[in-house]
């Protein structure tokens, strides 16, 4: 072969491979929409509303995981009301997965009301888990419109 075939030979063979990165999803925790006055509420009643943990902006560190096919967006959709007082937040967590937690069975894109629903005299939760196969498609802007469509629909019937 000619050094110059051999070369184009190489320079094709670069630029057809590319490295395989891994899927990089958000991994932290927190709530959307909780008040001081609400976060007291709930310790009111002894119901513990779940833990901040991580930067959920982050894309890079211990905030980013990347052992997973799915990046995932748990929601806890809480809704408390008295009387004229109704108010509703969401709790979160995000990370990735490879299976689905609520049946083990393979993940396909989109979201899934679990049916974990929860509801005591003035006080329920639903709980919502959403999948995604794109770098940190598990952020805020993208579920919140799919999780509030859910809640009310859900809610309003």
């Amino acid at each position: 072969m000619s050094p110059r075939i051999l070369i184009l030979f190489f320079i094709l063979v670069f630029f057809l491979i590319t490295p395989i990165n891994p899927l990089q999803c958000h991994q932290c925790g927190g709530a959307e929409r909780m008040s001081r006055t609400t976060k007291r509420l709930y310790m009111d009643l002894n119901i513990s509303p779940d833990l901040y943990y991580g930067n959920c902006r982050s894309k890079s560190g211990n905030d980013v995981c990347t052992n997973g096919t799915f990046c995932i967006k748990r929601a806890k959709i809480h809704r408390i009301g008295f009387n004229r007082f109704n108010y509703k937040y969401t709790t979160y967590t995000k990370g990735c997965a490879n299976i689905r937690e609520d049946n083990g069975q393979a993940i396909v894109d989109g979201c899934y009301d679990l049916n974990q629903d929860t509801s005591n005299v003035g006080f329920s939760t639903k709980r919502v888990d959403c999948y995604c196969d794109t770098d940190f498609c598990n952020s805020s802007s993208r579920f919140h419109i799919i999780l509030m469509t859910i809640f009310w629909i859900t809610f309003s019937f």
